[in-house]
C-alpha cells in the first residue's frame, strides 16, 4: 500500500492547477506579510532618526504610532488570511476524502494521507515565502543588512503561519475524516445545480439567472458566514491602514497650520524677526539651533504705539502681541494628595525652553491642546506647555506639574502641539511676565492680514518708520508642511503595499473558491451553458461577495479612522474619496481577474475532466 508521502505527492501532481493556486496563494500571503513587517520596521527606524532631533513629541507620536498600528494590522491580515486559505484548500478535498473513505481506507491512514498533502504545501509555501520576502527586502533597500530583529521576523512570521496552517488543517481534516458520510457526499455532488429551484434563496430578475444561481450557490455554502467575516476583517483593517495614513497626514499638517496660520506677518527688530524665523524652521531643519541673543534687550523692544496704529490699518485682521525669551526652566511635581497620602514636591530637572508672553484675547494661533489654551478666567500664574516638554520637566498628570521660571512657579494648565522651538515652548499671560521681568512692551508682533499686496506694502511702510523689519510666517509654514509631506510620502508606500497584499490574498481566495466548485462549472458547460453565461456566473460569485463585504467594511473603517485613530482628526474630502475608491477599484479588478483566469481555464476542459 502506498505511504502518506507518496500518496500526497501523486495527488498534488494530479491536481496540478489547483495545487499551484493553493501554493501561490499561501506563498504570496506569507512573503508579502513578512516583507511588509520588515519594511514597517525599517520605516520606524528611519523616521525615528529623521524626526528624533526635530519634530515635536505630538507629531512624532502620530507618525510612529501610525506605523506601529499598521504593523499590527498587517500581521493580523496576513495570519488571518493564511488560516482562511488553508481552510478553503481543505474544503476542496471534502469529496475526495469521502470517496477514499468509501473505498475502504481506514480512518487513521486517511487522516495521514490528507494531512500530509496539506503539510507539503504549507512547508513549501513558508520556505519560498520567507525567501521571497528576503529578496524583496534586499531589492528594496539595495543592501543586505539583516540584524537580530530582522532574522527573528524572517523566521517567526513564516513559522507562525505554518503553525496556524497546521493547526487549522489538523482540526479540519480530523473533522472531515471522522464525520464524512460517503452517501451524502456523492448525492450532494450536483446539489448546487438544481435548475428547477434556481435562485429561490435570492432572486432578482433584473440581474438574470446567472446572478440568481451565484447567489444561491454562495448563500448555501456551509462556510459562508466564516468566509464573509474573514474577508470583512481583511478589508476593514486594510482600509484603516490606508485611510489612517491619509487622515494622519492631513491632521499632522493641520496641527502645524493651526499653530502657525498662513497670511501672517512678523514685525520686530531685524534680530527678533530672524530669531523667530529660526525658531520656527528648527522643526523642519536639524541644522538650525535657537539663536542665543538677548531677547529682552531694550533695543529689541517695540514701541507700543505701533500696535494701535496697526489695528486700525485697513486689511489688518488681528495683531498678536508677544514677549519671547529663552530661559532655563525647572520642572517640579507639586505637593498633592494621592490615594490618601501626601506626595511632597519632586524636582524633575531643568531645561532651556522658549517662554512666550501672550494676550489670551488677541491670539492668532488655533493650537491643538489637551485642555484648551489660556483664557482670561485662568489664574494669573498658569502656563500651557509644548508637547515636547512632557516626559521631561513636565510629567503626567499635567495639573500636578509646575514650571519654575523668573523666580516663580507656574501651574501647568495643559499641553499643545507647536513646531516653534521643536515644541520646547511655554505660553504664559504677558501681563504676568511684565510684572516678573519689570518690563513694559513686546519684542515681536504677529499680524494677520487679508493677504492683499497693498496691505503688506502699507504695513512695511509703517514698520519702516519705526525702524522695524517685516517677515512672513508663510515661509516657515511652507517649510514645515513640506517636511511633513516628505515624511508621509515615504510612509504612504506601506498602506499601498498593504492594499496590494489584500488584493493578492483575495485573488487567491477567489481562485480557491472557484476550484472548490470546478466540477459544477464543468457540468454546467456540459449541460449547454454558454461561455458568456459562465463568465457572468464567475463574476457574480466573485465580485458579488466582495461588493457585499466592502459595503459593510468600508464605512466602518472610515468612521474608525476618523473618530478613533487620531485625536481632533482633520482630513480633506478628496483624501476620503481616494481611500474609499482605492480598495473598491483594487478589489473589483481582483474579482474580474480571478473570474477571467478561471473562465479561460473552464473553456479548456470537458466532461472527462470531472473528478470525484
Amino acid at each position: 500500500m502506498i505511504g502518506p508521502l507518496g500518496f500526497a505527492v501523486r495527488n498534488l501532481k494530479r491536481r496540478g492547477f489547483h495545487t499551484l493556486l493553493a501554493f501561490l496563494g499561501l506563498t504570496i500571503t506569507i512573503g508579502s506579510t513578512t516583507f511588509l513587517i520588515l519594511l514597517a520596521r525599517i520605516l520606524i527606524s528611519n523616521i525615528g532618526l529623521e524626526i528624533g532631533t526635530r519634530s515635536t513629541l505630538g507629531i512624532s507620536w502620530l507618525l510612529i504610532g501610525y506605523l506601529q498600528l499598521s504593523l499590527a494590522f498587517v500581521l493580523i491580515v496576513g495570519l488571518l488570511s493564511s488560516s482562511h486559505l488553508v481552510s478553503s484548500m481543505i474544503n476542496q478535498r471534502t469529496r475526495d476524502i469521502g470517496v477514499i473513505k468509501a473505498a475502504g481506507c481506514i480512518t487513521p491512514r486517511l487522516f495521514a494521507y490528507s494531512l500530509t498533502e496539506a503539510l507539503l504545501v504549507f512547508i513549501a509555501s513558508s520556505l519560498v515565502g520567507a525567501l521571497a520576502a528576503l529578496i524583496l527586502l534586499v531589492s528594496w533597500t539595495g543592501k543586505i543588512q539583516i540584524d537580530q530583529t530582522s532574522t527573528l521576523t524572517l523566521i517567526g512570521i513564516p513559522l507562525a503561519s505554518f503553525l496556524i496552517s497546521y493547526t487549522v488543517a489538523r482540526i479540519q481534516v480530523g473533522r472531515l475524516v471522522n464525520k464524512t458520510d460517503t452517501p451524502n457526499v456523492i448525492s450532494s455532488y450536483l446539489s448546487t445545480l438544481n435548475l428547477k429551484n434556481l435562485g429561490k434563496p435570492l432572486r432578482i430578475k433584473r440581474f438574470g439567472s446567472a446572478f440568481n444561481l451565484a447567489a444561491r450557490t454562495v448563500l448555501r455554502s456551509k462556510h459562508f458566514t466564516k468566509t464573509f467575516l474573514r474577508i470583512c476583517i481583511c478589508i476593514f483593517l486594510t482600509t484603516i491602514v490606508l485611510t489612517g495614513a491619509l487622515v494622519s497626514w492631513d491632521t499632522s499638517k493641520s496641527y502645524v497650520e493651526g499653530a502657525m496660520p498662513a497670511h501672517v506677518l512678523t514685525i520686530g527688530t531685524p534680530n527678533m524677526v530672524d530669531a523667530y524665523r529660526q525658531l520656527g524652521l528648527s522643526f523642519s531643519s536639524s541644522s538650525i539651533t535657537p539663536p542665543n541673543t538677548n531677547y529682552l534687550a531694550q533695543s529689541n523692544m517695540i514701541n507700543g504705539s505701533i500696535v494701535d496704529i496697526l489695528r486700525g490699518t485697513p486689511g489688518v485682521e488681528k495683531v498678536d502681541t508677544r514677549l519671547l525669551n529663552l530661559t532655563i526652566a525647572e520642572g517640579i511635581v507639586k505637593t498633592q494628595l494621592v490615594e490618601g497620602q501626601i506626595v511632597f514636591p519632586t524636582y524633575l530637572g531643568s531645561s532651556q525652553i522658549l517662554v512666550i508672553g501672550i494676550d489670551p484675547n488677541q491670539t492668532i494661533g488655533d493650537w491643538h491642546t489637551s485642555d484648551g489654551f489660556l483664557s482670561t478666567s485662568d489664574p494669573h500664574n498658569v502656563m500651557v506647555v509644548g508637547d515636547s516638554l512632557i516626559g521631561g520637566i513636565v510629567q503626567q498628570p499635567l495639573n500636578g506639574s509646575q514650571i519654575g521660571a523668573f523666580g516663580t512657579r507656574f501651574d501647568v494648565k495643559g499641553a499643545l502641539v507647536d513646531p516653534l522651538n521643536r515644541g520646547r515652548v511655554a505660553y504664559a499671560p504677558v501681563k504676568l511676565l511684565h510684572e516678573l521681568l519689570n518690563l513694559d512692551g513686546y519684542n515681536l508682533l504677529l499680524v494677520r492680514t487679508d493677504n492683499n499686496p497693498a496691505t503688506q506694502q502699507r504695513i512695511q511702510g509703517l514698520a519702516g518708520g519705526y525702524g522695524l523689519a517685516v517677515g512672513s510666517q508663510d515661509e516657515i509654514l511652507n517649510a514645515n508642511t513640506t517636511f511633513l509631506d516628505n515624511i508621509w510620502s515615504h510612509i504612504l508606500i506601506l498602506p499601498l503595499l498593504t492594499l496590494f497584499l489584500t488584493c493578492a490574498i483575495l485573488l487567491s481566495y477567489l481562485s480557491t473558491s472557484f476550484s472548490l466548485r470546478f466540477n459544477d462549472y464543468t457540468v454546467l458547460k456540459v449541460l449547454g451553458a454558454r461561455a458568456r453565461y459562465d463568465l457572468k456566473l464567475l463574476l457574480w460569485e466573485g465580485w458579488g461577495v466582495l461588493a457585499f463585504c466592502m459595503l459593510l467594511s468600508l464605512p466602518l473603517a472610515l468612521i474608525f479612522s476618523i473618530v478613533l485613530i487620531v485625536p481632533d482628526a482633520k482630513t480633506q474630502t478628496l483624501n476620503l474619496a481616494l481611500s474609499t475608491a482605492s480598495p473598491i477599484t483594487g478589489l473589483s479588478l481582483v474579482a474580474v481577474a480571478s473570474a477571467a483566469i478561471y473562465w479561460r481555464r473552464l473553456n479548456q476542459v470537458s466532461v472527462k475532466d470531472l473528478a470525484l
